[in-house]
């Protein structure tokens, strides 16, 4: 069977990286050749100015375009495509109703609220034109794969070939740095989180109770992972006990088992709500407790008092933050039922299994269609 897979990003990409590379080895055990074709390269990451980053743009469209069509004249080359989130961003539902009209079946991933990019921009211009893009690609797809339920409510919509699938971890990697790992300063309290640039801003807000827990118990540090620099001045990192570190997939899981919390602060928005809580899945892979905001899928991942907290004012992060510092047993406690719940329900093996046979069912459901 061969699959192609029109990412939106390359290896570099979290989602792409996550939702679709990670998944090649296992389906090519069970026969399926899965072909990816990102639309934004390497390159694209590696883009050091803005001119650049328009013309490496300007490019991945172009490519982008010659892949659509290459599939819209020769659509027996694949047995079904694999889409992230659109075909092109911030461009007309024009190439998914071709590939509707031309027979050509496509399942649409989710794991994100992509569709709030149009309905809630900014742009009038571009919120009138494309407000209904997403649900278009929804209703013109074959099946939609979302992770959590905000995301499921919504293509219920527009589509009646719904699937839910978790963004889940390689846990093999991480059992074995777990088993190899010792932890440097047995006296340092470690609050960590790991992140990206867009997702910085949700930190600051929490800084109000860093200082309060600094000014309590002089042990602490936050070591903060992926988070961007220039939100915050030199003295406010010392100040904070900030401990900012590059991301790197090498050093990811590493720097996760520094962590004796994990935390996931979200604003109680429309966008945090389409999340998949998969920074929440990693730490609980790590074997640590976590705190978060009771926004969307976190309230499913976090139980309260059994493996984490949630936490919404700064009283309840602070009591979160001090109960954990004082208890070691409940912090060990908490670690053990994470993981657990990781292997139950968050394992990609199993996932695996359940992807290759949702994949089967549509392939088998088209060949059908095809001989009515």
């Amino acid at each position: 069977m061969k699959v192609l897979a029109l990412t939106k990003y390359s290896y570099e990409g979290p989602s792409s990286r996550y939702r679709f590379y990670n998944y090649q080895k296992c389906f090519e055990q069970q026969n399926i050749q899965l072909t990816i074709k990102p639309l934004f390269s390497k390159n694209y990451f590696d883009a050091s100015n803005k001119i650049m980053k328009l013309f490496v743009v300007f490019l991945s469209y172009v490519c982008r375009m010659i892949w659509i069509f290459r599939v819209l004249l020769n659509k027996r080359n694949y047995d079904l495509l694999l889409v992230e989130y659109e075909l092109m961003p911030y461009f007309p539902v024009f190439f998914e109703y071709l590939f509707y009209k031309r027979g050509i079946k496509y399942i649409v991933d989710y794991d994100d609220a992509i569709f709030h990019k149009y309905d809630m921009h900014s742009n009038r211009l571009i919120h009138w034109f494309l407000k209904n893009k997403i649900a278009r690609v929804i209703q013109y797809a074959d099946t939609v794969i979302v992770c959590n339920p905000y995301l499921e409510s919504y293509a219920k919509r527009y589509n009646t070939y719904i699937f839910r699938l978790p963004t889940v971890i390689l846990l093999d990697r991480y059992k074995e740095e777990i088993a190899t790992y010792q932890k440097n300063n047995d006296n340092v309290f470690v609050i960590g989180w790991i992140g990206s640039r867009t997702t910085s801003v949700y930190i600051l807000e929490l800084l109000p109770v860093i200082e309060k827990f600094i000014d309590k118990y002089d042990n602490i540090r936050v070591d903060l992972v992926g988070f961007d620099r220039k939100l915050l001045t030199k003295d406010e990192i010392v100040k904070y006990h900030l401990n900012i570190i590059d991301w790197s997939e090498e050093d990811e899981i590493g720097n996760i088992l520094d962590f004796d919390i994990g935390i996931m602060p979200l604003h109680d928005d429309p966008w945090s709500k389409g999340k998949c809580g998969f920074k929440l899945v990693q730490y609980m892979s790590c074997k640590k407790p976590v705190i978060a905001s009771p926004v969307g899928i976190n309230n499913s991942l976090v139980k309260n008092g059994t493996n984490g907290f949630l936490a919404k004012s700064r009283e309840e992060w602070l009591l979160a933050f001090e109960t954990l510092y004082n208890d070691k047993a409940l912090r060990e406690k908490m670690a053990e039922n994470n993981f657990i719940k990781v292997e139950q329900e968050y394992n990609h093996s199993m996932n695996c299994e359940t992807y290759i046979g949702l994949i089967a069912s549509v392939v088998n459901r088209k060949m059908n269609e095809k001989k009515c």
